[in-house]
């Protein structure tokens, strides 16, 4: 009975042990976009090469009423590689957002005006912008959803569609990533 108890004990154990997530925030971005350890990845990227990406945002699963989480995968995507020894300037990132991420784009007034809230975007788009980060909002969908151009972040810059910034870097060689 001793002996069973001590190996329910030593295995519960290893499995707690095996279970805790270390993380790790920054370097590009300390408040955002927290990185899980991996240890002795198979793959990764080399750090002497320029890797310019698009991110395709067009949900928001958050519901307005916290942090787009897509945002925050494109400050971990910087994070994560910069902590692999990747330079900041290696790291060319735009990102378009349409669909029902576009009421990520309103500047705090309106967005407090229109959900009666702050923006919990306003910080990390600036944040974003600030390292670098083009963002982009699609001129279709702002339209579309009856937002005055005047109530867009001054960090975000207006697209004539998704469908056009899309063609666009994807024709100067960004890499596509959709996680919607």
């Amino acid at each position: 009975m001793k002996q069973l108890l001590f190996l329910l004990i030593l295995t519960s154990s290893l499995i707690s042990n095996a279970q805790k997530k270390i993380t790790k925030m920054g370097p590009i971005l300390p408040n955002y976009g927290k990185v899980f350890q991996v240890e002795n990845p198979d793959l990764i990227l080399q750090t002497d090469k320029e890797y310019k990406v698009i991110f395709d945002i067009y949900t928001d699963r958050s519901k307005g009423k916290k942090i787009n989480p897509l945002l925050t995968t494109v400050a971990r995507f910087l994070n994560m590689h910069a902590q692999q020894g990747v330079p900041a300037e290696n790291m060319k990132v735009v990102v378009i957002m349409h669909g029902a991420a576009t009421q990520s784009v309103l500047n705090n007034d309106a967005y407090k005006k229109q959900f009666h809230t702050e923006n919990p975007n306003k910080d990390i788009i600036h944040a974003l912008k600030g390292v670098g980060v083009e963002l982009f909002v699609c001129g279709q969908s702002y339209l579309a959803h009856e937002f005055n151009p005047a109530d867009k972040s001054k960090d975000v810059k207006m697209a004539l569609s998704a469908l056009t910034a899309l063609v666009y870097y994807q024709s100067e060689g960004y890499q596509l990533i959709t996680f919607n």
